[in-house]
């Protein structure tokens, strides 16, 4: 039982220093090659900063980071059910842990929407996906490192 109240409390605490990461990489030291008018798409541009409504992070972030905290209490909750097969160290579930939300989540969303939707060119594409790769790895250690102790850890202490 105290795993499943662990889980999602420490996967929040992750999701939200990794929203903060995020922030920090797209929007601050990577703003002035991703909203560059000379080579980002005008889509892209036009539905972050112009079109109304503009995105909910910046009409309402209490809302946006409320659902975040959901968001980041799934995600506690499925390395909880997962992190036997993830590995025996703190460093391993944390590590795998974000190969599997950059695999599963970031390819993805970069694909269908930057890409697909937005025509956002390649070379901005390629960088995104790097930043989200450091972004899930911050994600993935503080969860994991926060999560505490393996299965696998326990089990030995038993027997």
């Amino acid at each position: 039982m105290q795993k499943l109240l662990r889980a999602p409390l420490a996967g929040l605490v992750a999701f939200t220093l990794a929203n903060v990461v995020s922030n920090l990489l797209f929007f601050q030291l990577g703003a002035p090659i991703l909203f560059d008018p000379d080579i980002q798409s005008a889509k892209v541009i036009d539905v972050l900063f112009e079109m109304e409504p503009r995105p909910l992070m910046f009409e309402n972030g209490p809302l946006y980071m409320a659902y975040g905290l959901g968001v980041g209490a799934v995600h506690g909750l499925v390395f909880m059910m997962i992190e036997p097969a993830l590995g025996r160290t703190r460093l391993q579930r944390g590590l795998r842990f974000a190969v599997v939300l950059w695999a599963l989540m970031a390819l993805y969303f970069e694909f269908h929407t930057p890409f697909n939707m937005f025509r956002e060119p390649l070379m901005l594409v390629g960088l995104e996906l790097f930043f989200w790769a450091v972004v899930v790895l911050v994600e993935g250690l503080v969860l994991s490192f926060l999560y505490g102790w393996s299965r696998h850890d326990t089990a030995t202490a038993v027997e």
